[in-house]
């Protein structure tokens, strides 16, 4: 009885220590490394990316892939798969966390000839999802295709083809074998309109003036169009198909759009005398890139006189990489010259504006210092930081207070004299920003200079 008392304690004795060994192997990992696809046959030289989940609490961790035989495919740092040879192999996929994923691959001789899709063109609803199906010929080893989508905004695919409608709009969907081939459908996504108003609203034009208005629709990817304008009074205002309405005399009508799906919008125009003159200010101005500058518009009667009435006016600018308009406003955005023009009552008045970028702020290397007049054969190198760096005048004036104590050339190299006391040298744009240099020539440095040293 003794005897197997004590192996049965030697048993559970054992057990528990190989619980407490393996239970970390067991129970410690909480990662898991998913693959896709997770087989794939290919053909030499052929490339495929390949995908992966990785769920863990730090999904930011760098993944490893290798290849157990680079005779028969390799595997760049990206995951991205080439075909060597013929043969099978496995791509091996590590997380720094210890998770791993394996692809198997296989290298076969045969060449994909013919790439299809089980339709070319495909309609849907937005939020709809729906499928593409690859079609090889018979005689293809690697049906693997690679899926993508010219505008995801308007519909997406998924590795295996499905697609899903995402927004208003079309786009296309390709397909594309290890070998290149490819083969595209084009989708079409629609959306119903629930409302659409016509912009701009309230308009006030003078006579002769020409307007082209635009249609914002709720939600703004509906893909209905609008199929027809209408004034209800031609003898003031007239309306063409694409929204381009003439003012005619003045009075005032409604202007009326109609959608192709039923819906429909109006707004009022009022249509005033024309302005005789029109111009604004100032014709011309410079800013600095990075600021704002708001152009006022002034209109005359026939007799000169100010006009107050209102009077719908367009902006352009000649060179938006420039500088751009709104209502007005002009924003000052890289260094030339553009042309900002506004048209109201068939008349154009226009604002040039250069746009400069200038030095800001001006850095020297160096502020101050303490030289023993003993020390002041060593000329010394200042070096001017200006910012932005890319600023048009480059130009730097360098100048010292006091020539009996140091110069300074227009490269920055200040010269000792020789002689005792103070002199400022300062650097300046002609922007006006500046910055200076103490030197202090002394019998004696300074307690806290000495120490330091």
């Amino acid at each position: 009885m003794k005897t197997v008392y004590s192996k049965l304690a030697n048993l559970i004795a054992v057990l528990i220590v190989g619980m407490l060994l393996f239970a970390p192997m067991r129970f410690g990992s909480e990662d898991y490394l998913y693959a896709h696809p997770r087989s794939i046959r290919m053909n030499p030289g052929d490339s495929y990316a390949l995908a992966y989940r990785l769920d863990a609490d730090d999904p930011a961790q760098t993944i490893l892939f290798s290849s157990a035989n680079e005779a028969v495919a390799t595997v760049a740092t990206d995951g991205t798969v080439t075909a060597v040879g013929p043969g099978k192999t496995q791509i091996l996929l590590d997380s720094e966390s210890g998770a791993r994923a394996r692809v198997q691959i296989e290298v076969v001789s045969a060449h994909i000839s013919t790439l299809t899709l089980n339709t070319d063109r495909m309609s849907m609803e937005k939020g709809q999802v729906s499928g593409l199906r690859a079609i090889f010929d018979d005689k293809a080893d690697n049906t693997m295709v690679q899926w993508s989508s010219e505008n995801e905004a308007v519909a997406r695919v998924d590795a295996v083809g499905r697609v899903s409608a995402v927004g208003g709009g079309r786009t296309r969907i390709t397909a594309t074998a290890v070998n290149g081939l490819s083969a595209s459908a084009d989708i079409n996504v629609h959306v119903t309109g629930n409302a659409m108003r016509i912009t701009p609203e309230d308009v006030h034009l003078g006579v002769g003036a020409a307007l082209h208005l635009g249609i914002n629709y709720i939600p703004a990817d509906t893909t209905d169009t609008v199929a027809r304008w209408t004034s209800s009074d031609e003898n003031v205002l007239r309306v063409q198909r694409d929204g381009t309405l003439q003012a005619v005399a003045e009075g005032q009508a409604v202007l009326s759009a109609f959608s192709s799906e039923g819906l429909s919008a109006s707004t009022l125009v009022k249509v005033e005398p024309p302005v005789a003159n029109f111009e604004i200010s100032p014709t011309a101005a410079t800013i600095k890139r990075g600021n704002t500058l708001a152009l006022e518009p002034r209109f005359f009667d026939i007799h000169g006189n100010p006009d107050a009435s209102s009077h719908l006016i367009s902006w352009t600018s000649s060179n938006p990489a420039v500088a751009t308009v709104e209502d007005g406003v002009v924003t000052a955005l890289s260094s030339g010259t553009a042309r900002i023009s506004a048209a109201a009552d068939g008349r154009i008045a226009s604002s040039v504006v250069n746009v400069q970028t200038i030095i800001e702020e001006i850095r020297l290397n160096l502020h101050q210092i303490y030289v023993l007049r003993e020390q002041t054969v060593m000329p010394i190198q200042l070096e001017a930081e200006i910012f932005p760096a890319d600023a048009d005048d480059k130009r730097l004036t360098w100048s010292a207070d006091n020539d009996l104590v140091a110069t300074v050339n227009q490269r920055g190299l200040v010269e000792l004299v020789g002689g005792y006391g103070t002199a400022t040298v300062t650097v300046q744009s002609a922007s006006g920003a500046r910055d200076q240099f103490i030197v202090n020539v002394v019998a004696q440095l300074p307690e806290s200079v000495a120490s330091e040293e």
